[in-house]
Formats: C-alpha cells, structure tokens, sequence
C-alpha cells in the first residue's frame, strides 16, 4: 500500500484547512498520506463515539480540498479500512486525470 502512517506535526505542515477538519468535531487521532504528499488523511473519533474520517487532495499550488468524507463507524479498525481504500480510490482518480492530461497534451500540441 502506498500510503504511510504520518505524526500530527507533519500532517500539519501539508496545511490542510482546518476549518473544514474541525467538522470532525472530535479528536483527530491518525494521520496519513501518500508517497508523493498529493492525498492526505486523517481519522478523528472516540470509542464511544464513533470514528470518522477525511481524505484531502492537494492542487499544483499545495492548498488541499477534502475529497471524501466518511463517518459513522463505530470500530477504528474499520474506520481505517474505509479510509484506506477512500485514499487509494482518490490516488487512482488522480493518476487517472493525470494520464488523461497527458494524453490530451500529446494531442493537442500548442503551437
């Protein structure tokens, strides 16, 4: 799996909007992210509370929009495994885009 297990700190400095993660409105307990930093993550909850999630993608200029939301999970071990395959899906999406992009600059060269 692509996707690495992060501390809070360095989450923190891929500067996600926090405003949006506040929603959460729990703790956030795990961090992640992918190999290249483009998709970002991170599981908020409590025991008794339930476990949510939210996955972010970053742009060419670094500001991150969540990209998935997912909640209402009421185990962290399948919190996790949701999120897990929401950042993989968000991953492919981009590599996705990314390949159609080429395909369509080779195409179209500019002049």
């Amino acid at each position: 799996m692509p996707f690495e297990s992060i501390s809070r700190q360095r989450f923190d400095a891929f500067q996600p909007p926090h405003l949006i993660l506040q929603r959460l409105t729990v703790e956030q307990v795990e961090w992640f992210t992918n190999t290249v930093g483009n998709i970002i993550g991170t599981i908020a909850g409590k025991v008794d509370n339930g476990w949510s999630y939210a996955v972010l993608k970053g742009d060419r200029n670094g500001n991150y929009r969540v990209c998935t939301l997912g909640g209402d999970t009421f185990s962290l071990r399948a919190a996790r495994s949701r999120f897990l395959l929401d950042m993989e899906a968000a991953e492919k999406a981009e590599e996705e885009l990314a390949r159609l992009e080429r395909r369509k600059t080779v195409a179209n060269p500019r002049p």
